[in-house]
């Protein structure tokens, strides 16, 4: 049994519209070009849970000196997660697919808790029979750790196992532990892959 693991970000859900991806700098009256280099500075450690919503903001918003209160750490931590819930149509519609067929899906994503719980309520998120989060393994991609506990959630081999993702070192990382790997970079091109790797 071939195991099909897709990763969220990039893969189902796709690149934010830029009046969604422009919301959270001009919510705290940054320009982006500033804004999002310290956002990513900081979302590892909130991708594993080390820190929680509120910390990640205080970090980032002390470094731009950006004055925070509660109110203001609830809407950010709101239009986050807007910002990475729009789907690719696309890519559900096979993931719908290929369940319909019986392929054992799982989904394994670095997302922090908020996003993680929103992906977990969505009507497809039942597609999969696994959902592995970096907040909620305290791992997160492209740690070889994170590999070896999915396939040992699946009781899979590497070998019978498909990985997804659209970051090149995330997918090298799988490749390295024998997972047959495809870097995402659309619909079209992924079933094509999936196809070949199942001949």
């Amino acid at each position: 049994m071939t195991w099909i693991v897709f990763d969220y970000a990039g893969v189902i859900s796709a690149s934010p519209p830029r009046g969604a991806g422009a919301l959270l700098p001009e919510t705290v009256a940054v320009a982006p070009g500033r804004f999002w280099p310290v956002y990513w500075a900081h979302r590892p450690a909130y991708d594993l849970a080390a820190v929680t919503a509120a910390g990640f903001w205080r970090e980032v918003c002390a470094q731009l000196d950006v004055p925070l209160d509660d109110d203001l750490i609830e809407v950010l931590v709101t239009l986050d997660v807007r910002t990475w819930g729009h789907i690719n149509a696309d890519t559900v519609a096979l993931l719908t697919e290929l369940a319909g067929r019986g392929t054992p899906l799982a989904l394994l994503s670095n997302a922090p808790v908020e996003l993680a719980r929103m992906v977990d309520g969505r009507p497809w998120a039942s597609l999969f029979r696994h959902r592995l989060y970096s907040a909620d393994l305290r791992l997160a991609k492209p740690a070889p750790e994170i590999f070896h506990e999915l396939t040992g959630r699946l009781g899979a081999a590497p070998g019978d196992v498909v990985f997804v993702d659209d970051r090149e070192e995330n997918v090298q990382a799988a490749r390295t532990l024998g997972i047959r790997s495809v870097l995402f970079t659309g619909v079209p091109g992924l079933r094509a892959e999936l196809a070949r790797l199942a001949r």
